[in-house]
This record gives structure tokens, C-alpha cells and sequence, in this order.
């Protein structure tokens, strides 16, 4: 997909945003924040952006594990592209990999499709966990009838999925000879074949827990008296809707599965529509903003721009 295009999806993603946001603050009442309402949400911004430092860490320790040295710096931006490419595309969490590979190619001598793939996989693994166990622990409040019986049958079978995926994903090496020989030979030397260690477990549960406490800061500095399971729970459902295939970062599906939930858990639609609106500004606009600056400045580095720079 060419940065034109890119641009456009973003373009017509704020617009659509700004649709909803304007109909948020027409038709419902939005409760004033005090000054320690937005130290909260100004912690939970941050909060993001830390999650973003590690999830680089945890990409940067998968690259390690073939053998090679990635900067600190140089991870953190392949971090940022990759989830500005997941909020950007539609599907774009399956091409992550591929954008976070592309972002350090000419700073490691071999394709690193592989750890980014493992990075990811990593991901979704502690959010569907964390999602089982969050409904196991703190299940719904039976709200909706259907949701909380639902959600009872399923918790489990999430939870074992996630724990299978986790270690499952170091196993990535010994899938290639599964492929067919052209894909074999292209990959194969990137492949992870390691199973999923302290630092790989530190920097994943360090990831999830930074962004779920940015929801569950931003749910308090509305007022929401929500418990912490509750918003793991929660939290880490709307990811997993949200990452499924169709609107850019799960754009309006992503707050929808939101909004459900916690209906699920008790809170009125009314009380729920501000913070998710804020909480999505946080977790959706302000990774996007940060992945253009740093898609931007490696672009402009790379041979391709000054090839560019020098035909012009």
C-alpha cells in the first residue's frame, strides 16, 4: 500500500472520528474533568507509549535470538510503525510484521519478518489470556444474560488457546519445513525457534499491563468505579475484536466491543461513551501520530529517498 493511500485511510479515518466525536458531545452530557482527572489521562497517554518501548524490546529480544544486535531506538521505531500500520489499514495487524521487518532492513543483515511475526503472535497470546481469565475471575454481572453465559463457556477455551499460542509461537522455526521450498528459502533464516523465556515473558505481560492500565486510568478519571480484572477483561477483548479484519485499527468495532462489555459489567451506555472516546484518542491517534514521525524520518533515510532525492 503506497504512503498516498496510507494517508488518505488516515484522512478519512479522522474525519469519520470527528463525525463521532461531535455526536458524542451534541447528544450526550460529558461530565467536566478536574485537574486530577487529567493527570490520569495524561498517565494513561504515557502509559501507551511505554507500552510501544516495550513491545520494541520484546521485537528487539526475538531479533537477538537469530543472532543479531538491533539499537533500543531503532526497535521502539519499528514498534511505533507497526501499530501505526495496525490503525491505519484494514487488517493491518496481519502486515505489522511485515512494517516493523521494513522499518530496520538496512540495520540488520537478514529479514526479520520472523521476530516481528514472533512479537506479534506474542500479543495476541497474553491478550487471550488475559481476556479468559478476566472473565473466569471477574465474570459479567449478568447485565446481558446471553453475554455473561456466553462468555462462561467460553472464558476457558480462550484461556487454554492463549496459553497454547504463547509457546506455541516459539516453536515458528520448525513450521518452515512445513513450506513449500521458495517460501522455505526465503524465511527460514529469520525464523524463531525459541520457546518464549523470562525476558520474552516480562516484556509481553509488561506490554499488555501498560495498556490496560491506560484504560482503566482513563475509565477513573470519568468517574467509573470499575474493578481491575474488569478492565483487563475488557480491555483485552476490544483488542482482539478490534484486530479482526475490516475497519482501519478496528475503527468503530473496537469501541463498539467496548461499549458491550462493560454493559456486560454493569455501566450504563450514557457513562461509557466519553471515556471510550477519550481512551480511543489515546490508544488509536496518538500510536498512528507517532508511527507517521518515525515511518516518516526512516523513510527519508533510506537509499530509496535520496535515489529519489537524486533522480528529481
Amino acid at each position: 500500500m503506497s504512503p498516498r493511500r496510507v494517508l488518505w485511510i488516515a484522512a478519512i479515518a479522522a474525519v469519520l472520528y470527528a463525525g463521532f466525536a461531535y455526536w458524542v458531545l451534541t447528544n450526550f452530557e460529558i461530565p467536566p474533568l478536574n485537574a486530577m482527572a487529567w493527570v490520569l489521562v495524561t498517565l494513561a497517554a504515557l502509559a501507551q507509549i511505554g507500552a510501544k518501548w516495550v513491545f520494541g524490546m520484546l521485537f528487539r529480544e526475538s531479533v537477538e535470538e537469530i543472532g543479531h544486535d538491533l539499537p533500543p531506538w531503532s526497535a521502539f521505531k519499528a514498534a511505533l510503525v507497526g501499530a501505526g500500520v495496525a490503525r491505519l489499514i484494514p487488517a493491518g495487524g496481519a502486515i505489522t510484521p511485515v512494517a516493523m521487518s521494513w522499518t530496520v532492513r538496512d540495520e540488520v543483515p537478514v529479514s526479520t519478518t520472523g521476530p516481528a511475526i514472533r512479537t506479534t503472535l506474542l500479543n495476541y497470546a497474553g491478550l487471550l489470556i488475559l481476556a479468559g481469565a478476566g472473565f473466569l475471575i471477574e465474570p459479567p454481572r449478568g447485565t446481558i444474560p446471553v453475554a455473561s453465559t456466553t462468555v462462561q463457556v467460553l472464558a476457558p477455551v480462550v484461556l487454554v488457546t492463549g496459553v497454547l499460542l504463547m509457546f506455541g509461537s516459539g516453536r515458528l522455526g520448525s513450521i518452515s519445513k512445513y513450506l513449500p521450498s521458495f517460501i522455505k528459502e526465503k524465511i527460514e533464516s529469520s525464523m524463531v525457534d525459541h520457546t518464549p523465556g523470562l525476558e520474552s515473558q516480562i516484556y509481553t505481560w509488561l506490554r499488555l499491563a501498560l495498556e490496560a492500565t491506560a484504560f482503566y486510568l482513563v475509565m477513573v478519571a470519568f468517574g467509573l468505579d470499575i474493578g481491575i480484572m474488569e478492565a483487563v477483561a475488557t480491555h483485552a477483548v476490544s483488542q482482539l475484536v478490534g484486530g479482526l479484519p475490516g475497519m482501519p485499527g478496528g475503527l468503530g468495532v473496537t469501541e463498539g466491543s467496548l461499549a458491550i462489555v462493560l454493559a456486560a459489567y454493569g455501566f450504563p451506555a450514557a457513562s461509557t461513551v466519553a471515556p471510550i472516546l477519550v481512551f480511543r484518542t489515546i490508544s488509536y491517534w496518538l500510536p498512528a501520530g507517532l508511527s507517521f514521525l518515525a515511518g516518516g524520518s526512516t523513510f527519508l533515510a533510506s537509499d530509496e529517498a535520496v535515489a529519489a532525492d537524486v533522480s528529481n
